[in-house]
């Protein structure tokens, strides 16, 4: 698998952006001579993705610096925080083109339809193009995802641009424009609210969306000798770069070579993860967690028919859990 900043990526990113912010110089001229809101919505959105693909170009430059011994996993995260910019983007700019096209709706304004058409027709190869360039790319990292579907809304909005066009040139419905802004806003959002999302969810080290960690709990739960496992953790570092950490506590410490095997075998061939870290221990030498830092506390302690003490702070408590 090609990395975040891999020669490919780079250069889809560098000749969209090259295409998209040359469109956006044409598309913003005639959005001002014919005064449509629809291709000055469409062209705003144009030069937001050109700025949108110039973050995503400087976090790849800056992701790629090497880890040090006050950053050990180097600059991974600015991907993710410039995908949260691009998000904040398309959502602020969402919201204006809503105003903007409330007032055109209450107040239609006269737009000539033939620039429309030669515009919206014009970015749709244009867009096509990008998109193409930029597909394998985006599914590798949430920063090119950012990229990605601000070019794809340009898309749409092209596609909105044409039907406004046919409304005002068969029926002159000139809101149609205001209506076309709206709708392509409406598609803005959505887009925003995923990309904020996923990579407010990285930031916080949420876990990700398709491992469900009470079925790794289980699976390492079931390996033979197993008598629990305590503090597990697994967190995005950037893109697909996944890592987990757990505390597993065995009966037998000669063991632990097998029980060690079988554990890293489910972790790296069933969940995949980049990194897994697994510390074995039996019941005398139980590492106490801190409950705030225990997701499984309050679930065994609800579930099970004999109580789970987790540490507090002070580290002062063990746990009392036994295998049945």
């Amino acid at each position: 698998m090609q990395g975040h900043g891999a020669p490919t990526n780079v250069r889809a990113l560098k000749i969209s952006a090259v295409l998209i912010l040359a469109y956006f110089v044409a598309e913003i001229t005639i959005a001002i001579i014919n005064g449509s809101l629809a291709l000055f919505a469409d062209a705003a959105h144009e030069l937001s993705t050109a700025v949108a693909i110039t973050i995503s170009l400087v976090a790849i430059r800056i992701a790629a610096s090497e880890p040090t011994p006050k950053r050990t996993y180097g600059f991974l995260r600015v991907e993710t925080m410039a995908a949260l910019l691009n998000g904040i983007i398309l959502l602020g700019m969402a919201v204006f083109i809503i105003v903007r096209g409330v007032d055109r709706i209450i107040d239609p304004v006269e737009v000539n339809a033939l620039p429309m058409y030669i515009m919206a027709f014009g970015g749709i190869g244009l867009e096509i193009a990008s998109l193409v360039l930029m597909y394998r790319g985006q599914k590798e990292s949430l920063n090119i995802r950012g990229s990605f579907w601000h070019v794809m809304n340009a898309f749409l909005g092209s596609l909105a641009v044409i039907i406004a066009a046919a409304f005002i040139s068969f029926g002159k419905i000139y809101s149609a424009d205001a209506w076309a802004g709206i709708v392509f806003a409406v598609v803005l959002i959505w887009a925003a609210f995923g990309i904020i999302r996923d990579a407010f969810n990285i930031l916080v080290d949420a876990t990700p969306k398709d491992i469900d960690l009470v079925a790794v709990d289980n699976d390492l739960s079931g390996i033979r000798g197993v008598l629990g496992v305590h503090h597990i953790h697994v967190r995005t570092i950037s893109g697909n770069i996944r890592t987990f950490s757990a505390h597993i506590v065995v009966e037998d410490m000669k063991e632990s070579e097998r029980i060690l095997t079988e554990a890293k075998k489910i972790l790296d061939t069933e969940y995949k993860f980049s990194l897994s870290t697994v510390q074995i221990e039996n019941q005398e030498l139980r590492e106490s967690d801190p409950g705030e830092l225990e997701f499984k506390a309050r679930r065994e302690q609800m579930t099970s028919p004999h109580p789970v003490e987790y540490a507090s702070g002070d580290g002062n408590a063990h746990s009392k859990r036994r295998k049945h």
